[in-house]
Order: structure tokens, then sequence, then C-alpha cells
């Protein structure tokens, strides 16, 4: 299984990042927002975003950024405690928690995750599979069993006859 690429390569979009915070993608030609930049991220590009004027690599410092302008709205990322830990950590400590812990569960997250949906499209398809089986043959009604003459058959009638409601037979109402 392919591991989830954690540096932007080669082919990544070059984003021009200017003084006043503005993003411009630099293959369409227009500003961009956050939430663009979300969404060319979540279709599988990576980006590299770089200062305009000395050509600085600004990746991490643009995407934490986005991070914690999502956190604004939703407040349920990052939690106050998980914060307050990253804070207290020192150096090499937190690079290497980043690193590798944080890094290698999310990669793991991720394969579960796919690995799940997999199997669940399995079960979808084979639902989707017996539905579309020919259905098997309905025993005979008591009748067609009478007909037949088999005696588990004419068992099955008259049990059938038995179990059966009784019908009422309508009665002619006398005039008064």
């Amino acid at each position: 299984m392919a591991m989830t690429r954690s540096t932007p390569t080669h082919d990544a979009l070059i984003i021009k990042r200017y003084g006043n915070r503005r993003l411009y993608d630099t293959e369409s030609g227009g500003y961009l927002t956050n939430q663009d930049v979300i969404d060319i991220i979540r279709q599988g590009r990576d980006i590299r975003v770089v200062d305009s004027r000395t050509g600085e690599d600004m990746t991490k410092m643009v995407l934490v950024n986005i991070i914690l302008e999502e956190e604004k709205f939703r407040q349920n990322l990052l939690p106050v405690s998980f914060l307050l830990q990253l804070i207290r950590l020192q150096g090499e400590t937190l690079q290497d928690f980043f690193q590798n812990y944080l890094t290698a569960t999310l990669e793991a997250y991720l394969r579960t995750r796919r690995e799940f949906d997999r199997r669940f499209r399995e079960w979808l398809d084979l639902g989707a599979a017996l539905t579309a089986l020919p259905k098997p043959p309905q025993p005979l009604t008591a009748d067609e069993a009478a007909e037949d003459g088999d005696p588990k058959r004419t068992t099955a009638r008259r049990t059938a006859r038995k179990t059966a409601p009784k019908r009422r037979s309508k009665s002619p109402s006398k005039p008064s």
C-alpha cells in the first residue's frame, strides 16, 4: 500500500503568497481563498506556497494558518488540552512527536479507513448480487398439493384447513 505524500512534489501547484496574505494561483492566474486551497488539497493535489518577493517556501505556515482559521468555525478539531500539551513539549520531543508518531498514526488511520470502505462496498455489492438472484420456488398451496396426491402435501392441506380462519357465511337478512 502506498504511503501518503508528506511533502509537496515537483508537480505541486505553485501558489504565491503576497505581503497582504493574499494567495495567487500561478496556473489559473487568480487569487485563492483558504477554502479554495482546502478544495485543491482534498482533490489530491499537492501545493507549494512561496513568498512572492523572496521565493521562500511558506507552505507549512500557510497550511497551519488555514487549519487555525478553520478551527475558528468548527472549534472541535484541536482540543484545548491537546494544544496545552503541545506548548508544554519542548524542542526535539515535539518535533519527534509530529514527525514520527502523529504522521504514522494518521497514515494508519487512513489505511484502516480505506480498508473499511473497501469491505463495506464488497458487502453492498454482495447484497445487490443476492437481490438479483432468482427467487427460490414457492411451496405448493394446499389445493395444489391435494391435486398432486403426495401424502405429505395432503397433510399440509389438512393442516392449512384446520389453522385457516373460519369464513362467515352471509345469511340473508330478514326483512323487518
